[in-house]
């Protein structure tokens, strides 16, 4: 038996198909659905809406505000922009492009995207944001996960760098089966896409962790919510994902650690250090 079973998905929409032809579906119906989903889609079908379309919250939108400023003005984000390209690029504002502006977008402005003209081949980058939490946190809790990632998937953007972004459940198991952890995985942003703020901060819609991935884990892997605790992701999923950088609440709960990783990481690809050697661990 594989101790660390992954199972990956092209996007959202591949997830909930499969759920649906696999008979996945979470068969607990019972839980208090403002634990499961939260205050703004407080119920089953708002929430899939609400994911299908990339949709946030005013909590999501709030925290994602509140990080980014926190770190633009302690990793002095600003100062290095542009100095550890991994290719040459221009970029404009447009109706439409590859990367949305988050001040642009709140502002309702005409040309809230940027469009982006590169003259080599970009690095690529695998981003994951782990979702996976334990069942004492709240809608602010997955808010501060997803931001922290947001913000970083934006940076990496303007550095130049071609990136990937999954969101993955990752978990320890402590049940009688012989797994040490367990992993969904869906790509939210292929390398080659446009950036789409909103689209990633809707992961930290608790309705995709407590009832879809929920659903696989009873279903597929014979296990309930019980069995499964709060982690950081070992190296073994890393490796089969082929993941660059994981986020996860170990470091944005410090808001101190959060910024020296920050740093850290940063400035690593400025100085075009191994990335092996440089993960939000």
């Amino acid at each position: 038996m594989d101790k660390y079973p992954v199972l990956k998905f092209d996007s959202l929409k591949h997830l909930q198909s499969e759920i649906k032809a696999n008979d996945w579906e979470y068969s607990d119906k019972n839980h208090d659905k403002k634990w499961r989903y939260g205050k703004h889609f407080d119920t089953y079908d708002t929430h899939m809406q609400a994911l299908n379309h990339g949709r946030t919250t005013p909590t999501l939108l709030a925290h994602y505000k509140k990080i980014r400023k926190l770190l633009e003005s302690k990793v002095k984000v600003n100062n290095i922009k542009g100095m550890g390209m991994s290719c040459k690029r221009k970029r404009r504002f447009v109706d439409d492009g590859d990367e949305v502006d988050i001040d642009r977008y709140l502002t309702n402005s005409d040309t809230p995207w940027t469009i982006t003209k590169r003259n080599k081949k970009a690095k690529r980058i695998v981003l994951a944001i782990n979702f996976s939490l334990s069942a004492d946190n709240n809608e602010a809790s997955y808010a501060k996960v997803v931001s922290a990632g947001a913000f970083l998937a934006d940076v990496l953007n303007k550095l130049g760098y071609a990136v990937e972004i999954i969101g993955t459940s990752s978990n320890g198991y402590s049940g009688r089966k012989d797994y040490e952890s367990t992993c969904v995985a869906i790509t939210f942003k292929e390398s080659g896409r446009k950036l789409d703020v909103q689209r990633i901060l809707s992961m930290g819609l608790s309705g995709l962790h407590r009832t879809l991935v929920f659903g696989i884990r009873e279903k597929l892997w014979k296990y309930g919510s019980s069995m499964g605790y709060q982690q950081m992701m070992p190296k073994e999923i890393k490796e089969k994902l082929g993941i660059s950088y994981v986020v996860q609440q170990s470091i944005v709960k410090d808001e101190k650690k959060m910024i020296d990783e920050f740093q850290r990481v940063i400035t690593g690809l400025v100085e075009k250090k191994d990335a092996r050697t440089m993960e939000w661990l």
